[in-house]
């Protein structure tokens, strides 16, 4: 997918600040209300361009503990024209109830074209050539696609106290709704052949209770440690959680009944006046008991969304510049490391502006691998979808930069690229926040 968005507006922020800059913002206390708006503007080759709208509003209160907001609502809705569309409502609070961080999403991402290349890294076989129409191994532009119309509910609560430890509760309700990738809301014609997905569903790789997708709730508990010094740009601190979801077979509509744990560990370090950061997040998720439908392999637990879906192992939010959902097991580790600079900031408007960068590394591998029976694929069509090697590695890297308002609504441009071809070529995205 290439992103194509507000460049004009990044030109105009520069343009505004040789006119408008101040130099001391550390002085700087937001109070009250505040907002920032975005169109949303892209473009895929199969659906068209995507527009739409979003918007972040902050309530700071006395402004005694900014850049902490008291409440923040986030909202998007944005269409694709071929039919693909996200409506996203984000709630976080830190005030509503005393003593306690609440966080709420409601999600509706209908994805016509979501990627699924297979289980287990690299004993998958991928091959960017079979998407290029111009290529002579050309397949289909939708070769590594399905149908997924995601609705998601999540409700998160955690100890917001004066100590750095802290505990976590929560649940997530999916419906899921798995399918072919239905050609006539395309663009163009694609030709009528079937897809990785298509042949594991044939073959009985992907079990045929779960090929249509399911309803599945799983309940979260966890707990942590977070000393970070501020959460939107952490210049020093850790922020560490342990994770462990159990999803009983009486809240799923496929009779699953499964469980698994997820670490994560991130730490920042302050080289240069809060201006200039090494941070590095480490990842681990691994299946405890039962078994997970395969249209939640690639989910990651959590109680913080910094975007729409947390997907793994592969795009924009794990490692950017490989193909999206690229490693996928019953259990996987990954690990990013940024170098982040702030250099320059400014007053406008009664707003605090930040410009900066930020070059980073990302890298994953499977480490729990998911059972797939390979009895019944043809001998003549192995080599297509399937390797005979082992799961190694998988490594990216890129740049970015960073716009933030007032510490919180943060744009961020990425760009990554793959140092292997069997995992992509490269990505660019626009989203919102720093990765971690």
């Amino acid at each position: 997918m290439k992103k194509v968005i507000i460049l004009l507006i990044i030109s105009n922020i520069l343009v505004i600040t040789t006119i408008y800059a101040q130099s001391d913002t550390t002085t700087f206390r937001k109070t009250g209300f505040s907002f920032g708006a975005l169109p949303a503007i892209a473009y895929d080759n199969d659906l068209g361009f995507e527009y739409g709208a979003l918007t972040n509003l902050y309530w700071y209160g006395d402004g005694s503990t900014y850049p902490r907001y008291n409440h923040s609502l986030y909202l998007e809705a944005s269409r694709y024209v071929a039919g693909t569309y996200l409506l996203r409502s984000y709630f976080d609070s830190h005030t509503l109830i005393p003593g306690v961080r609440t966080t709420a999403d409601v999600t509706w991402f209908n994805d016509l074209t979501c990627d699924f290349t297979g289980f287990n890294g690299a004993e998958s076989f991928y091959r960017k050539v079979f998407t290029d129409e111009d290529d002579d191994q050309y397949k289909s532009t939708i070769f590594y696609k399905h149908k997924r119309d995601m609705r998601r509910i999540l409700l998160n609560i955690r100890s917001n106290s004066d100590s750095k430890y802290f505990w976590q509760a929560g649940f997530t309700i999916f419906d899921m709704r798995i399918g072919s990738v239905e050609r006539n809301k395309l663009r163009h014609d694609v030709p009528d052949i079937p897809s990785v997905y298509d042949k594991y569903v044939e073959w009985n790789i992907i079990n045929p209770d779960e090929a249509d997708g399911g309803i599945d709730t799983y309940l979260r508990l966890g707990g942590g440690i977070d000393t970070r010094d501020h959460e939107a740009f952490a210049t020093q601190g850790i922020w560490s959680e342990v994770l462990l979801a159990a999803a009983p077979s009486f809240l799923s509509s496929d009779k699953n009944n499964w469980g698994r744990l997820t670490v994560y560990h991130r730490q920042y370090f302050n080289l240069h006046a809060h201006r200039t950061v090494l941070a590095y997040r480490l990842g681990w998720q691994q299946k405890i008991w039962g078994d997970i439908p395969f249209y939640l392999l690639p989910h990651w637990n959590t109680g913080v969304l910094n975007a729409a879906t947390s997907q793994g192992i592969g795009g924009s939010k794990t490692m950017r510049g490989i193909v999206r959902n690229r490693l996928v097991g019953d259990g996987s580790v990954m690990a990013n490391v940024e170098f982040r600079h702030i250099f320059y900031s400014f007053m406008l408007g009664r707003q605090n502006f930040s410009i900066g960068t930020n070059i980073f590394a990302d890298m994953g591998m499977v480490t729990q691998h998911y059972k797939v029976d390979k009895s019944l694929v043809p001998t003549d069509e192995y080599a297509t979808y399937f390797t005979n090697d082992s799961e190694t590695l998988h490594t990216s890297a890129g740049i970015g930069l960073k716009i933030a308002m007032n510490s919180n609504f943060v744009l961020s441009v990425d760009w990554g690229k793959a140092t292997n071809k069997n995992d992509g070529t490269s990505g660019f995205y626009v989203l919102m926040n720093y990765l971690f």
